[in-house]
């Protein structure tokens, strides 16, 4: 009876406690609070960490020494010596019956001609002449006689040069005499006078032997040449490093063999036109001209001596015709007429001198 009782009211507390239970879970979820969404808070992002890229520094280019050449030269190239610490280039020389050819500098090309026209291909030959300084006959290209641009001689300040002495194959700085030569086209050369000739009159005497027939040369042979080196002694004439070499008692052998003149046509051929011509135009003239040669001393030293050979020729053919034979100037025609083509570009209308030497003296 006990049981029974008990029974109904278990059940009645129980069902009371899940009522409960349920009305406290409803209200809870009605009071739920709005969730306001927060802004994320920002990360700061980083580059990854680079190596400066190392900048390729610029070459700088240091000066060179012409040759210019200069010389230039050649160097270079002017081929003047354009530093001293710098060996300069030995002049170039004029072939002597009995002497042998001294090695000269290689003339750098500086100005680009033009095409060379082409007149005709000659036949192959041998070289007609040994050396056209020695050719017979052309001992009056220029002579004693013939008008100079040489002016004038005046004493300057002495002072220490730089002068190339082939007696002894070495350049060497002196206390040379000075002098300046005027000439009347306005060019003007320092004559360089060796000490050893003891006084400046005799000196100044020395320089006016040769003055004159350097100023019978047309301008275009002096227009590099800027020194005169005199010494004594029987050796070589020189031209390049805007220059004229002469030894004196050399020089008084020239005078005798009526050949001075004409050797001054070949060296200063060196100085003023090898640093602008021995170029790919010159070479072309040449292979048009079936690569003959006008002398052996021209073919055995094709880029030293082939201008300095050729051009004394040119200037007979072009210039003194009346003064060497027909034979000669047959030859000149049939051996390198591409080469006379070439020189025609640049001197078909060279000035002549303009002041005949006082014979009454």
């Amino acid at each position: 009876m006990c049981c029974r009782k008990l029974i109904p009211l278990i059940f009645i507390t129980t069902l009371i406690t899940f009522v409960t239970a349920c009305s406290e879970t409803m209200s809870n979820t009605s009071e739920v609070a709005t969730i306001v969404p927060t802004t994320p808070e920002t990360v700061a992002m980083e580059l990854p960490t680079m190596i400066p890229v190392q900048p390729t520094p610029t070459a700088t280019l240091e000066p060179t020494s012409t040759s210019i050449a200069q010389p230039i030269s050649t160097p270079t190239e002017k081929p003047t010596p354009t530093s001293t610490s710098t060996p300069l280039p030995s002049p170039t020389v004029t072939p002597y019956p009995t002497a042998t050819p001294t090695a000269i500098p290689t003339a750098t090309p500086t100005a680009v001609p033009t095409a060379t026209p082409i007149s005709v291909t000659p036949p192959s030959v041998p070289p007609p002449f040994t050396g056209t300084v020695w050719i017979p006959g052309t001992s009056d290209i220029l002579n004693t006689y013939d008008p100079t641009f040489f002016r004038s001689l005046k004493k300057i300040t002495d002072a220490p040069r730089e002068m190339f002495d082939r007696r002894t194959g070495t350049f060497d700085t002196l206390n040379p005499f000075l002098f300046e030569a005027d000439f009347a086209d306005g060019l003007k050369i320092e004559v360089q006078v060796n000490s050893e000739f003891e006084t400046s009159d005799s000196a100044e005497a020395a320089a006016l032997i040769y003055l004159y027939a350097v100023g019978q040369l047309p301008t275009e042979l002096r227009q590099e040449v800027d020194t005169i080196w005199l010494h004594k002694g029987n050796e070589d004439f020189g031209g390049g490093n805007n220059n004229l070499l002469i030894h004196h008692e050399r020089g008084l052998t020239y005078i005798d063999q009526e050949v001075l003149e004409e050797v001054f046509l070949h060296e200063a051929s060196h100085t003023s036109l090898d640093p602008h011509h021995y170029g790919e135009e010159w070479k072309k003239a040449r292979s048009a001209d079936a690569n003959n040669y006008i002398s052996i001393y021209a073919k055995d030293n094709p880029d030293r001596e082939d201008i300095a050979e050729t051009f004394p020729m040119y200037y007979a053919l072009r210039y003194k015709a009346s003064r060497v034979s027909t034979d000669l100037l047959r030859t000149i025609q049939n051996t390198v007429p591409n080469r006379i083509n070439y020189f025609d570009q640049f001197f078909s209308e060279m000035e002549p001198a303009p002041y005949a030497r006082d014979t009454s003296k």
